[in-house]
C-alpha cells in the first residue's frame, strides 16, 4: 500500500511540474524524430546494422555478468567512441536525411536553380524522340534529370558538355563507339550538363534479374535522390522510366513524354502556385508534384 502511495505522489509531482506548451512540443519532438527513425531504418540496410548492435549489447551484458576483465575493458574503449562509430556507419543514411530537410518546402527561397519550363519540355520532347530511335536501334542509354536535389557531385564523375538538349545530341553520346555511352547523361534546368557520369548502383535484392547494370544504376541513383531516370535496354531496346526506386519497364515514347512531364513540369515556375491554386489544378485534372 505505501509503494502504491509513493507511486501516485510521483505522478502527481510530475504532473504538477508540467508545462502544457513546452513539455507538449517537446514530447511531440522526440516522437517524430523516433517515427522518423524507425521508418529510415526499415528502408534500408540499417535495420541488419542494429540487429548487429543488439547482439553485441547483449554479449557486453552477458559480459558483465561473467565479470570478464579483459573483454570489459575492450567494450569500454568502444562504447566511449560510440558517437563517431555511428556516424561512421549510418553517414549515407544522415545524408538523406539531411538531403531530405533540405527538398522541404520552407527551404524553396533559397533555391540556387532557376528553372525555365521551355527549355525542360524541349529537352523532355529530345529525350523522347532519341529514346524511340534509340529502342528501335537497341542502342542502350542511360539518362537523369536533375530535380531538386543537386547532382553536383554526380557531374563530377563524367565529362561536362554544357550544351542544348537534342535528340542528335543524345544519340551521339549513346552511339556504342562513343567514349561516353557507357555512362549516364545528366540533364539540369534543361541543358545536358555532364556525360559519362557514374551513377550507385542499388543495393536491393528484389529487383528483377532480367535488369542489368543501366537500370540498377537507376535504381540506385532514384534511391539517393529525387531524380527522374530514362533507361534504354541494349539487349531489349525497351525503354523505362525509374523514379523513387521504381522501374516502369517496356513503356511507349508517349507514356515516357508523361512521367516526365508529371515530374518535371512542375519544377520550374509551377513552384510559385499558392496551395489554393496547386488544389484548384489538381481538380481540374491536372497532377502536380
Amino acid at each position: 500500500m505505501a509503494a502504491l502511495s509513493s507511486f501516485f505522489e510521483q505522478v502527481i509531482a510530475v504532473l504538477s511540474s508540467y508545462r502544457p506548451v513546452q513539455d507538449t512540443l517537446d514530447i511531440l519532438l522526440v516522437t517524430l524524430i523516433i517515427y522518423e527513425l524507425i521508418k529510415l531504418i526499415r528502408r534500408t540496410r540499417s535495420v541488419q546494422i542494429f540487429k548487429g548492435l543488439a547482439i553485441l549489447f547483449v554479449v557486453y551484458i552477458v559480459v558483465l555478468i561473467c565479470d570478464m576483465p579483459v573483454m570489459k575493458s575492450i567494450f569500454e574503449t568502444i562504447f566511449s567512441s560510440a558517437l563517431v562509430i555511428l556516424i561512421i556507419l549510418f553517414t549515407p543514411e544522415i545524408r538523406n536525411v539531411l538531403e531530405r530537410m533540405g527538398r522541404t518546402s520552407i527551404f524553396k527561397i533559397f533555391a540556387q536553380k532557376q528553372y525555365s519550363n521551355a527549355s525542360t519540355l524541349g529537352a523532355i520532347n529530345s529525350v523522347c524522340s532519341a529514346c524511340s530511335e534509340m529502342s528501335d536501334d537497341k542502342i542502350g542509354a542511360l539518362i537523369v534529370f536533375e530535380r531538386k536535389s543537386m547532382l553536383g557531385e554526380i557531374m563530377k564523375t563524367g565529362t561536362k558538355i554544357n550544351a542544348d538538349v537534342s535528340s542528335s545530341l543524345i544519340r551521339n553520346i549513346f552511339y556504342p563507339k562513343s567514349p561516353l555511352h557507357d555512362g549516364a547523361l545528366v540533364i539540369s534546368s534543361g541543358r545536358a550538363e555532364s556525360a559519362g557520369c557514374i551513377l550507385p548502383l542499388t543495393d536491393t535484392r528484389n529487383l528483377d534479374a532480367k535488369f542489368g547494370t543501366r537500370h540498377r544504376a537507376a535504381v540506385g541513383m532514384t534511391e539517393q535522390s529525387d531524380a527522374a531516370v530514362v533507361v534504354v535496354s541494349e539487349e531489349t531496346g525497351a525503354i523505362s522510366y525509374v523514379s523513387r526506386g521504381r522501374i516502369h519497364h517496356d513503356i511507349s515514347s508517349s507514356e515516357l513524354r508523361e512521367y516526365l512531364l508529371e515530374a518535371l513540369q512542375s519544377e520550374g515556375t509551377e513552384e510559385k502556385k499558392s496551395i489554393f491554386a496547386s488544389l484548384k489544378s489538381k481538380k481540374g485534372g491536372k497532377k502536380d508534384e
